[in-house]
């Protein structure tokens, strides 16, 4: 829009331009002409001869006349087309003002984000010594659709492991639509009822995630150690149940292909999950308490409704202001595991924080289990931007320990 302003403002200006440079045409000739005039009168002057001098008089007064007319008309003229063409100008000024806000009305509901992860990284392993890289970049689309609804499309950009070329790629992350649902007459429980198809989150990393709030640094537990992928394809249905007297329970219940969101789907099972969390207290001055469980079954069909393995997870949290601790426990099907951590502002925006990690992937064997531990500090440099130093260090069974210092970034916009 602005660009067409521009031009028609251009135009005006060469418009202009023109017209003036025509009647300098004009006045340029009479004054040209008088020039002349006044050269022969003063010839004649000096001659004495007198009858041509009145008549010479005579002349340039006629043409000074002339000039002070053509300049008046030629002014009114001008001054009547530059009003026809700033009328004309306004006029597809406003027409092209409504179809760009009848663009923005239709879409004044979309919103475009994206958040990046950036990390140096020092390891003492030595295969990577040390290395800038975007551990993820997300481009996002939300818009809030007819009828209550609402859709998102995001953009996922990072490194798949495997590659020979070791080039970021990028993909879909998520791309859903959430659709309440009215139930209100077939509620003996006050509940609401919201559907979701497509590439999803899963029932239990997001909310998790958002205990410690720190993506950016690490992965949750069952994330990182490859137990639930963080999205996939398929079905849910997600709300909040309010009984009186009685915290107001969250729930979020997933019918998913189970493989995630990298990798196609090869077969006819799928995983079956259930998540419950509540904020069971809350106060202002002390604090909220949070606790979620989870139940998943992998690989669930029809001929086979136990699934080939079973999940539950339960996490609890002392979340306030100003720190938050929290411990979680996960047991499965041959596997098991815990982890623990907190943080706690000790100046203005500025976190120290500490987490540690058990994972026994397989439990029928001995000397395998792997514990991580994180601890370092971040700082919110703006609500947008959040910056972090923090080692991580990681042992299966009595092996050795490696180590690694990172320097972390998220930018959200």
């Amino acid at each position: 829009m602005k660009r067409v302003i521009g031009l028609c403002l251009v135009f005006v200006f060469c418009f202009s331009l023109l017209a003036e440079g025509s009647l300098a045409d004009d006045t340029a000739k009479i004054k040209a002409y008088i020039g002349n005039l006044e050269t022969k009168l003063t010839q004649a002057k000096a001659a004495g001869d007198k009858n041509r001098v009145a008549k010479l008089i005579v002349l340039i007064e006629e043409q000074k006349a002339r000039l002070a007319q053509a300049g008046e008309s030629v002014s009114a003229a001008e001054e009547d087309k530059l009003s026809d063409l700033k009328e004309e100008t306004n006029l597809a000024l406003k027409d092209l003002k409504e179809q760009v806000d009848k663009v923005k009305n239709d879409n004044k509901d979309a919103r475009l984000g994206a958040t990046i992860f950036f990390r140096w990284q020092n390891a003492d392993n030595g295969s990577t010594p040390n290395n800038f890289d975007v551990d993820r970049a997300y481009i996002d689309v939300k818009k809030q659709l007819d009828g209550g609804a609402s859709g998102r499309v995001t953009l996922d950009v990072k490194r798949i492991t495997g590659t020979t070329s070791g080039n970021l790629f990028d993909y879909l992350k998520y791309a859903y639509v959430e659709m309440p649902l009215n139930v209100s007459a077939v509620q003996f429980i006050p509940f609401d009822l919201t559907a979701k198809v497509g590439l999803q989150h899963t029932a239990w990393i997001d909310w998790a995630d958002k205990i410690m709030d720190q993506r950016y640094i690490y992965k949750g537990l069952i994330d990182n150690e490859g137990v639930m992928s963080s999205s996939d394809f398929g079905v849910a249905a997600l709300g909040k149940v309010a009984i009186a007297g009685l915290p107001e329970i969250e729930y979020q219940g997933t019918l998913l292909n189970g493989s995630g969101y990298a990798t196609n789907e090869i077969n006819k099972q799928k995983d079956v999950s259930l998540r419950l969390s509540s904020t069971v207290y809350g106060a202002r001055e002390m604090g909220k308490v949070i606790v979620g469980a989870l139940a998943n079954v992998k690989s669930f069909w029809t001929d086979d409704p136990d699934g080939a393995t079973r999940q539950i997870d339960l996490l609890a949290a002392w979340k306030a202001d100003s720190g938050v601790v929290y411990a979680e426990y996960l047991k499965g099907t041959k596997i098991s595991g815990y982890s623990a951590g907190g943080k706690y502002m000790f100046l203005p925006g500025t976190w120290a924080f500490a987490r540690a990690t058990n994972y026994d992937p397989d439990t029928t064997k001995a000397s395998n289990e792997i514990n991580r531990n994180f601890y370092g500090l971040t700082y919110d440099w703006s609500k947008d931007v959040k910056l972090a130093a923090d080692i991580q260090t990681a042992q299966t069974g009595n092996g050795a320990v490696s180590s690694t210092f990172y320097l972390h970034s998220l930018v959200s916009m």
